[in-house]
């Protein structure tokens, strides 16, 4: 019998589980509180301009999302970027391409020293092996996190790793900041900084999104208010607003949304369960995009700020590398992505607020600038990505395995609990189908 399943969340996570579910012959609906797909992972084009809202590259090694663009025949919409790289600091730029061991060899940012330890702590990383699996952790993972990355890093090595190494990687991948992620965390995302390739999506991140809620049953502007489970047989209550507010019943229900917002959706859990997801800690995210009506020569596709110079932006991207069809010709696109501390203090300011702020410190780095600005777009994410502070993964972990072993037909997406990426998100959105395909069948 056809199942009537409910997915909350049309991020990647929501749109992968409702797809494989209705391959095999069931019946899902995705219940969006926002107007578009994709959450995250989403674009829009505002006057010829590909704008990307939060996420802004693909990486190469999402190697299970990319077989699935292959099975979807969209793998050709992935283009390969020149992946170059520059890091502000002290007033010079220092620029090195991605994924490049010549580069880094030659890379002036990093005394020798410098240089040396990052090839140590990269042998350790992969001396690690599998304890630096955060999906799958073991005794040896739960012991690496009890450590913040900073402290690690100040008392091993020098101050330079942290500023000129962690924190930008922090600030572009976690969103966060060294204090408020583990040696875990660092050592985990340091093992694959060795060779490989950024692509981006040839008419913005939001394709894959895009293209699979436009053959699922998605409600757009429908935000759930609450999910119970009602007495007798596996049957859940969906109570939506929208157009119109209603309640509708399912066999099984997916939640794919941000941790801190499960206890509000779901008020029958536990309360220690609610506390659980509750201590999961997230940092908000600002992105502020600026359409140009001239092309900047010579810039990188990824620029880092360091901190000790910079105190609103963490991130500025230059678009037009991703490809000819992201900026129309003679034009340039910068999105510009908040460090931690400027996202939190801003995150209720007007958005003339935000781009004041984003736009002073472009203009340090690019004088002028700001008199070349076609247009502006402000996207603000209160969770935009989860922190791994000592302790989280254990936590994380437990709350996985007895969430699994006391829920059948309520199961949580997205995340995983444990780190934000594509990749983490779409494993999540397949599991959460794939067991659900094992309890119901596969009718097709």
């Amino acid at each position: 019998m056809c199942a009537e399943i409910a997915v909350i969340g049309a991020g990647i996570a929501g749109l992968t589980a409702a797809h494989l579910l209705t391959r095999a012959g069931h019946h899902a609906v995705i219940f969006e509180k926002n107007s578009f797909v994709g959450g995250r992972m989403s674009s829009e084009v505002v006057d010829g301009f590909i704008v990307e809202k939060a996420a802004y590259t693909y990486p190469e090694f999402h190697r299970n999302l990319t077989k699935f663009l292959g099975d979807l025949g969209a793998g050709n919409a992935l283009i390969k970027t020149p992946g170059t790289s520059s890091t502000f600091a002290g007033g010079r730029e220092y620029q090195i391409k991605i994924g490049s061991p010549k580069d880094f060899l030659t890379y002036k940012l990093l005394s020798l020293r410098n240089k040396k330890d990052m090839i140590k702590l990269f042998l350790y990383a992969q001396s690690l092996g599998s304890s630096l699996n955060l999906a799958e952790p073991t005794a040896r993972t739960f012991e690496l996190e009890q450590e913040s990355s900073a402290d690690y890093l100040r008392v091993h090595y020098d101050e330079d790793l942290l500023e000129l190494i962690a924190y930008p990687i922090f600030c572009e991948i976690f969103l966060g900041t060294p204090e408020g992620n583990s040696k875990l965390a660092f050592l985990s995302t340091i093992k694959n900084l060795t060779r490989f390739k950024i692509f981006s999506f040839e008419h913005g991140m939001g394709t894959l999104p895009e293209r699979l809620a436009a053959t699922l049953d998605v409600r757009l502007a429908t935000p759930v208010i609450e999910v119970r489970r009602v007495a007798g047989p596996d049957t859940y209550e969906i109570s939506v607003r929208g157009d119109r507010s209603e309640t509708q019943s399912f066999d099984a229900v997916i939640v794919a949304v941000p941790a801190p917002m499960v206890p509000l959706l779901c008020p029958d859990l536990p309360v220690e369960v609610k506390t659980h997801f509750q201590e999961i800690v997230y940092a908000p995210s600002i992105v502020a995009a600026f359409g140009l009506d001239k092309v900047h020569e010579g810039t990188s596709m990824i620029c880092n700020l360091v901190r000790k110079d910079f105190k609103t932006l963490g991130t500025v991207v230059f678009d037009r590398h991703k490809g000819v069809t992201h900026v129309p010709d003679g034009k340039d696109l910068i999105t510009a992505i908040l460090c931690e501390d400027a996202s939190r203090a801003l995150f209720h300011a007007p958005d003339e607020a935000v781009e004041r702020a984003a736009l002073a410190e472009i203009n340090s780095l690019y004088p002028g600038l700001s008199e070349e600005v076609l247009f502006s777009r402000v996207y603000r994410w209160e969770h935009g990505a989860v922190q791994l502070p000592s302790g989280s993964v254990s936590r994380s972990y437990s709350l996985r395995k007895a969430l699994e072993e006391q829920y059948d037909n309520l199961i949580f997406a997205g995340d995983g609990l444990y780190k934000s990426s594509l990749e983490v998100s779409f494993n999540s959105g397949v599991k959460a189908a794939e067991r659900l395909i094992g309890k119901f069948g596969r009718l097709q």
